[in-house]
């Protein structure tokens, strides 16, 4: 019988996404929004650069005193709120289909990264977050004889 080695990476790497999710439920429970609301769920990207781990998320219509963004070198806890758009106090729906009220992702990052120094800024609706690789602590030793 031969084994094919594509398939097998394929389904591990299905199934360390399926964890990643489960991991990801369990925490964002355990770490709940105020007022005990479903939070939903914004999309993202997340890509890599040689410097820095970047994070991409779709928060159109969410402003940047409504995103907390916590991280601590393994994780990533993006948070904050959609405020629903009510211009008149009469208004009536016809379809409500943009998400709105609290939000929450969290991410556990496969390489560490120095907190210290990661960036968040929101432009036009996307929230880009650079995690920067974390500093080797190996270095090169001189060998000296005596």
């Amino acid at each position: 019988m031969r084994v094919q080695r594509g398939k097998i990476a394929r389904e591990l790497a299905q199934l360390e996404e399926q964890m990643d999710r489960a991991f990801e439920r369990v925490l964002a429970s355990a770490m709940r929004l105020p007022g005990g609301v479903d939070a939903w769920r914004p999309a993202l990207d997340v890509y890599q650069t040689e410097r820095s781990v970047v994070v991409r998320v779709e928060l159109a219509g969410v402003s940047s005193e409504d995103v907390r963004v916590v991280v601590d070198g393994e994780y990533v806890q993006i948070s904050g709120r959609r405020r629903f758009g009510c211009s008149e106090d009469r208004q009536h729906h016809l379809l409500i289909e943009i998400p709105q009220g609290p939000f929450e992702r969290v991410l556990r990052m496969r390489e560490p990264y120095d907190a210290d120094r990661v960036g968040a800024r929101l432009e036009n609706g996307v929230l880009t977050i650079e995690l920067p690789q974390r500093q080797s602590g190996a270095r090169l030793i001189a060998v000296r004889s005596t």
